[in-house]
């Protein structure tokens, strides 16, 4: 069987906010975290690629998992 073959149980489920922090920073260590554990995430900045950081920490920045990783990535971060 083939990478390609095999199905990832990502496949048809939605990228949902885990958390809202206020730094670029927190998001990227939570982020680095669930990684580590294994839990496919990524960052949603609010600051235009660090061109506006103002509108960052008006709106703070987002982490992302799939919605099937939520509890385990909640437990991590707890």
């Amino acid at each position: 069987m083939s990478k390609r073959d095999k199905v990832d149980h990502h496949d048809h489920e939605k990228i949902v906010e885990l958390i809202r922090v206020p730094t670029r920073t927190e998001a990227d260590i939570l982020i680095a975290k669930l990684k580590a554990n294994a839990i496919d995430t990524m960052g949603e900045y609010g600051d235009i690629g660090g061109w506006a950081p103002q509108i960052g920490a008006a709106q703070g920045h987002a982490v992302m998992v799939f919605e099937n990783d939520v509890d385990r990535a909640r437990k991590l971060i707890a």
